[in-house]
């Protein structure tokens, strides 16, 4: 049976509540595990329906909480004064476990350029610390993801929560830049995780459920039943996001 780490977990009540969807971090955690999945990296929906900093505050407490999560914090420039400077931010990252950051820069909350004259120093600083750098895939345009990684070689950057119609943007992306990484879960089409596993290869895929939003059962079974190796489901699953973040997490 394939042990699953999930690296795009949203905890927490949105402004905008639905009720189909589920918000408190146990009954998340219940679910996910009932699904195979043992550790998640999580963030909080108030980093962005309120603010980061009150957000990634209230993800620590989850995560102290129910040791299933490991904190994700949304992160931002700080030209306004109201975040951390890079060399500040790095240290806060260090001192409360952070695993990944989060970044919106389309959120209307937000609202930045993920460009050099805005967000240089921040990417800059994430590459240098080898902190992988989470994005969903309506977050930016793919020339932005481009310039990015170009920018940025070093900087290991996710996307997430992609929409199957935006894949042949990320065949030659993924291609062209080793340190671009993409989350499973939007990988519904027929066949298309078989067809990024061929075309670029297995070791690019992380394993997301996108839960607390999308059933955890539906992405494990995209992994669960793809024809491919049993080698390539164990690196999907779980190996990948332990060799990204250099670290063990599942037994």
């Amino acid at each position: 049976m394939l042990k699953f780490a999930d690296c795009n977990i949203q905890v927490g009540q949105p402004n905008a509540v639905s009720g189909w969807r589920i918000y408190d971090s146990a009954q998340i955690a219940r679910e996910a595990q009932r699904c195979g999945i043992r550790r998640g990296l999580a963030w909080h929906s108030g980093a962005l329906d309120l603010h980061p900093l009150d957000g990634n505050a209230e993800i620590g407490q989850v995560c102290r909480t129910e040791p299933f999560f490991l904190p994700v914090w949304v992160c931002m420039p700080n030209h306004t004064g109201e975040f951390y400077d890079p060399a500040a931010l790095r240290a806060q990252l260090a001192e409360h476990g952070v695993c990944a950051v989060r970044l919106a820069p389309k959120y209307n909350v937000l609202g930045y350029s993920l460009a050099d004259w805005c967000c240089g120093q921040l990417l800059d600083m994430l590459d240098k610390a080898g902190i992988p750098a989470l994005l969903d895939a309506d977050q930016a345009d793919w020339e932005t993801v481009h310039a990015v990684c170009c920018a940025h070689p070093g900087l290991r950057l996710v996307i997430t929560n992609l929409y199957y119609r935006q894949a042949r943007y990320l065949f030659p992306l993924l291609k062209l830049h080793p340190g671009l990484y993409l989350e499973t879960s939007g990988l519904k089409s027929f066949g298309l995780l078989q067809t990024f596993c061929e075309q670029v290869g297995a070791h690019k895929l992380l394993f997301g459920s996108n839960l607390g939003t999308f059933s955890a059962g539906s992405a494990v079974c995209i992994v669960q039943y793809a024809l491919i190796s049993q080698k390539d489901k164990e690196a999907i699953a779980a190996r990948n996001l332990e060799l990204l973040l250099e670290r063990k997490l599942v037994d």
